[in-house]
């Protein structure tokens, strides 16, 4: 249980990830995505999380998007 990454819910029992967005549960095997904002605005770092793959999609749409514009002003 070294790299056990699950915290344990009421009784002790491992609980399982939630959703950063819709806050369910996600099931073991369930696309997900890791969203990542490693920008100095802390509004865009509390979007960092595990997110359902469906849930993801916006913000990293978003994500892509900012990724776009930073690398355009760049040049």
């Amino acid at each position: 249980m070294f790299m056990d990454l699950t915290y344990p819910g009421p009784g002790g029992e491992p609980s399982q990830p939630h959703c950063h967005s819709c806050q369910q549960a996600i099931s073991p095997g369930e696309p997900t995505a890791e969203v990542r904002f490693d920008e100095d605005d802390e509004r865009l770092r509390m979007l960092n999380g595990l997110y359902h793959d469906g849930c993801a999609r916006p913000i990293l749409s978003v994500k892509r998007a900012l990724d776009m514009l930073r690398g355009a002003s760049g040049s």
